[in-house]
């Protein structure tokens, strides 16, 4: 019996523990004998894993909810080929009882000192009175900045982690300056106004007590809507915002996903919000397939497994030997 409260990402087929999770998920089904048991999903920072209870099923599924932590009496079995909980007792605790809630939530690797450099030097050398004073004010309110620093980007793709906006947004506006100085007819200080507020709408889209999900306001509403009313509400009435720059800088926001059918209510229809588009795509791309990458490190075979959202799976590169331990690495590539 393990004692230490594992991560999902650190079981074993064998262990039997006693473990904290969130309760993602649950179903109550019936065996062929027409006897119910409970399909649970229990999450952690590290991922998250099926468990089935057998015994008590109907009690249990009236006493638990979703999005609840739990403390949970398991073993761990294989199933299909992969690990399963076989859960023998599991109730509800209260949030304060469980201490560290960062168990639950999966963060960002690195402090957030670089990105808030890269952020504060980008404004400062605006050069639009109207765009600078806006993003100044953002960022001298603690309590939007508080926000903005450990919010999620996403709920389980792209920088789907405690500290992803603030990464996200510091990387695209490097992104922007190296394509500004490439292409010298960009308005940079839109650009960057845009590639810094792309996203703010998340504040409002997501919620990260115990899980990163949506907001209710994220649901019905989502996050460029939510965005874009944010730019308006803190735009109008900035000294020297004209109204056509405010306008400009909510396109960026509006057309950022590119497509009507990716969420976006209108396309790109300037310079600045086609380039914006793509670097968007680009970073959270990336960024997820440098994610699933590195859950598949350490795996057999060349490639990932299947990913729905990609719709392909991933070449992990040429396979070599691990020198001391025998085992597969993926060979560095050149420059590496």
């Amino acid at each position: 019996t393990r004692d230490d409260h594992p991560f999902i990402d650190s079981l074993e087929v064998g262990d039997r523990f006693d473990g904290y999770f969130v309760l993602r998920t649950l179903q109550l089904a019936s065996t062929r004998a027409n006897k119910p048991y409970l399909i649970l999903d229990l999450t952690d920072r590290t991922g998250h894993i099926r468990g089935k209870l057998w015994e008590e099923a109907d009690v249990a599924y009236r006493a638990l909810k979703p999005g609840e932590v739990v403390k949970v009496r398991a073993m761990a079995e294989e199933y299909l080929g992969r690990i399963e909980l076989k859960v023998l007792r599991i109730r509800p605790v209260a949030t304060e009882d469980v201490g560290d809630m960062s168990r639950f939530l999966p963060t960002r690797e690195g402090g957030p000192e670089e990105d808030w450099e890269i952020l504060h030097k980008a404004i400062e050398a605006m050069e639009h009175p109207g765009l600078k004073a806006l993003l100044s004010g953002l960022f001298e309110d603690e309590s939007f900045r508080a926000d903005f620093e450990v919010a999620p980007a996403g709920k389980r793709w792209h920088h789907g982690y405690l500290g992803g906006l603030l990464e996200h947004t510091a990387s695209m506006v490097k992104l922007a300056a190296r394509v500004v100085d490439h292409y010298r007819d960009l308005d940079r200080d839109i650009l960057t106004a845009g590639a810094i507020l792309h996203d703010v709408g998340k504040l409002r889209e997501l919620r990260y007590d115990t899980a990163i999900d949506y907001t209710t306001a994220g649901r019905l509403v989502g996050h460029i809507v939510l965005g874009d009313e944010f730019v308006r509400e803190h735009g109008r009435g900035v000294e020297g915002l004209d109204e056509e720059t405010l306008t400009r800088l909510r396109h960026l926001v509006l057309s950022h996903q590119g497509m009507l059918e990716y969420g976006s209510p209108v396309k790109p229809m300037t310079r600045e919000a086609i380039v914006l588009y793509f670097l968007d795509e680009l970073d959270s791309k990336l960024n997820a397939v440098n994610r699933e990458l590195a859950k598949a490190e350490g795996g057999g075979g060349e490639f990932t497994e299947y990913i729905p959202l990609l719709e392909r799976m991933l070449y992990k590169g040429p396979q070599r030997k691990d020198e001391e331990g025998g085992g597969s690495k993926a060979a560095p590539s050149p420059g590496q």
